[in-house]
């Protein structure tokens, strides 16, 4: 072969290796570029992962400080990237400031889109208090505007979440949503809420060791919730009073004494009749087992509020005396005693008027 030909051929074969590479080169920079420009996480994420975010675009900041900020944040995956898809995209250049909710399963996209409109995401606050039933806290739902067939699906639902391991499967929500004020998307699944109020409840929990706390003083923690929201009801006032309360009712559980306390009963009078007379008593009476805590032994099989943290720690840190009785007065004060003479001593003296209507 003329050596002229085989120089010719030489360069075409490094010519072919060339863009051989230059194409296999732009085909890793393809999915490399759309690979960071998806979501971080799944659009179905639930998890507290995909929790939205407060994203703020300040007056005059430049795409790549904007980009910078975005990949900082964890909301996307490559500041370069983004640059990249902005050039590519030549309408989607104007990124204005505001304030923007943006949360870890959108896409470059969708960001941009955002950005471009200037419109933030609409959200909503929910605010639900200590105290509170699982009642209140549905209607706070409906209230907000959710559907009641979601709210009511959704309540029903049995959860695979750490903070529920310990609640039976028959028994309901009615402890576990956490009391405090949030903000959600205005399009986010009652579902998804109520996992992120398990979230921030178990926060509290783990914070506090409660688990390992209940579980010294034999509870579950199911059932250390279930006294934390007896307590709540019974002493909504200060910490020292729900651990001198916590200790008449642990000791009560230890002597195998009824937990004597109206307010499981009156629990109990309000799921079978939500609007019945606050002044027709007879529920004392009435209401049976296990509900009826003046007859029968034992906690409620399910928390009758929600529970504030100083009721879940009074619950594991309870006074140290022997106070078998307590009530609270005319004048609204907390009196306590060690036997029945001393209840009725206190019953006669300081609740001539609460305790007649009981």
């Amino acid at each position: 072969m003329p050596k002229k030909s085989r120089i010719i051929k030489r360069v075409c074969y490094i010519a072919a290796i060339l863009l051989l590479l230059v194409v296999i080169a732009a085909a890793v920079a393809m999915i490399w570029y759309q690979s960071n420009i998806s979501a971080i996480y799944d659009v179905k994420c639930t998890t507290k992962e995909c929790e939205s975010q407060k994203f703020v675009v300040a007056q005059g900041e430049s795409a790549q400080q904007i980009a910078e900020k975005l990949e900082h944040a964890g909301l996307i995956k490559s500041a370069l990237a983004f640059r990249i898809y902005l050039t590519l995209q030549a309408d989607n250049k104007n990124l204005l400031p505001g304030e923007y909710m943006f949360s870890k399963n959108m896409t470059v996209e969708q960001i941009v889109k955002s950005l471009n409109a200037g419109v933030v995401a609409r959200t909503i606050q929910l605010t639900f208090l200590p105290g509170e039933t699982l009642q209140a806290t549905r209607k706070r739902f409906i209230d907000a505007g959710f559907k009641e067939d979601e709210v009511d699906a959704a309540f029903k639902k049995q959860y695979n979440h750490e903070l529920l391991k310990t609640k039976p499967a028959s028994a309901s929500l009615e402890g576990y949503i956490w009391g405090d004020t949030y903000e959600f998307y205005a399009d986010e699944s009652v579902e998804n809420i109520l996992v992120k109020l398990f979230d921030q409840m178990l926060k509290i929990v783990k914070e506090d060791n409660l688990v390992a706390k209940y579980q010294a003083k034999g509870f579950t923690l199911h059932q250390g919730i279930t006294l934390a929201s007896v307590i709540q009801r019974e002493a909504p006032a200060s910490y020292e009073e729900k651990r001198h309360i916590a200790q008449v009712f642990e000791t009560r559980l230890q002597k195998g004494i009824v937990l004597g306390s109206d307010a499981i009963i009156a629990y109990a009078a309000d799921q079978i009749n939500p609007y019945r007379s606050k002044n027709d008593m007879s529920y004392l009476t009435t209401i049976g087992c296990p509900w009826n805590s003046r007859k029968c032994q034992g906690l409620p099989p399910t928390p009758i509020s929600t529970p504030n943290r100083d009721s879940l720690k009074a619950v594991a840190d309870p006074t140290a005396t022997t106070d078998l009785y307590f009530l609270t007065g005319d004048d609204g004060k907390m009196y306590y005693a060690q036997t029945e003479a001393g209840h009725n001593a206190n019953i006669k003296n300081y609740c001539k008027k609460m305790c007649q209507i009981l």
